[in-house]
């Protein structure tokens, strides 16, 4: 009799979670972290199911393709929901990860059903993505993409001095996200040597040694290899991306790189330092114009970061092609 209470008991349990499962999945009211408590693969799953539903009605109401025009909306928004929902910060992305979907009825505007269905896509998409990152990639990015933005306070900043650049390799790609720090270089070349079917650099990074970033910049170089962006590539980021023999930018989410001063503990060093001069002769040597990148971290101090509109990449080729604007 108790063996049987027990069984009872826990399929009892299993139908409550599914009930409240499909109450979330099929409700007006959508938390990622709801889904996710079934897991990370069945929610991937729900919520792709849930936008090819309001993609097909969208169409029958006379919504057109949606083509490029709305893609990765949501995404910075998704990733950070998922990524903070998965490092354990629960309350801090309660307004990030709650959304509301439009009634599927015959009144609704068709383009806000086919939108919502491209947004829907960006939580898949944010969430494969947040499925493969490691455990150090995950805490980066909340550090450089989620802290201060989509209702997430500076106070959930992740301060762990070991935290630092991290490398992932997805079949011809490696994933470089973090800070550079001292020695990265080191362990940047480690992994390449490693992974000689890697072609590919995709970059998200705060910045970090200078030194590093022109060593690990000319190692690219030297290897023949392209750069893309996988986040906001900052500070000394921009130096490692111009590396690369092409340099190429996706238009979609977090496609940015941002320039400032360079600076030491001790603060901000002088414009008239060598550093600059070292920084110029490094740029010429990869091809790319260094006045523009020179002035453009003479535009913000220390703790300031201007980013330059992707047009402006072009010309300088700082980028030698950008999506729908410069090839």
């Amino acid at each position: 009799m108790l063996g049987r209470t027990i069984i009872l008991g826990n399929i009892l349990r299993n139908i409550a979670t599914l009930a409240r499962a499909l109450s979330l999945i099929l409700g007006l009211h959508f938390p990622s972290f709801a889904l996710a408590e079934i897991s990370w693969d069945n929610a991937i799953e729900a919520v792709s199911a849930k936008s090819s539903e309001y993609y097909d009605y969208a169409l029958r109401l006379g919504s057109g393709h949606p083509g490029s025009a709305l893609h990765g909306i949501g995404h910075d928004r998704h990733i950070c929901a998922i990524a903070g929902r998965m490092l354990g910060f629960r309350d801090e992305i309660a307004r990030a990860e709650t959304f509301e979907d439009p009634p599927l009825t015959p009144q609704a505007d068709p383009f806000e059903l086919m939108e919502h269905s491209v947004f829907l896509d960006s939580w898949v998409a944010a969430a494969r993505r947040a499925t493969a990152m490691t455990e150090s990639q995950k805490k980066s990015l909340w550090n450089l993409e989620c802290i201060g933005n989509h209702g997430i306070p500076r106070t959930a900043y992740i301060d762990e001095p070991e935290l630092k650049g991290d490398f992932s390799v997805l079949e011809n790609t490696l994933v470089v996200y973090g800070d550079i720090d001292s020695g990265f270089h080191d362990r940047f070349r480690a992994v390449l040597d490693a992974n000689p079917e890697v072609d590919l650099i995709a970059l998200g990074s705060a910045g970090g040694s200078v030194v590093d970033a022109i060593l690990s910049g000319s190692e690219i170089r030297k290897r023949g290899l392209t750069t893309t962006l996988h986040g906001p590539c900052f500070s000394a980021c921009p130096l490692v991306f111009m590396g690369g023999e092409r340099r190429t930018i996706w238009m979609g989410p977090g496609p940015h790189l941002g320039f400032h001063r360079v600076y030491t503990p001790s603060g901000e060093i002088s414009l008239d330092d060598r550093v600059y001069l070292q920084i110029a002769e490094y740029l010429a040597a990869m091809d790319v114009d260094p006045i523009p990148v020179l002035e453009w971290m003479a535009r913000a101090g220390s703790s300031e970061i201007f980013e330059p509109r992707l047009e402006q990449l072009c010309e300088p080729r700082v980028a030698t092609w950008v999506q729908r604007i410069c090839f």
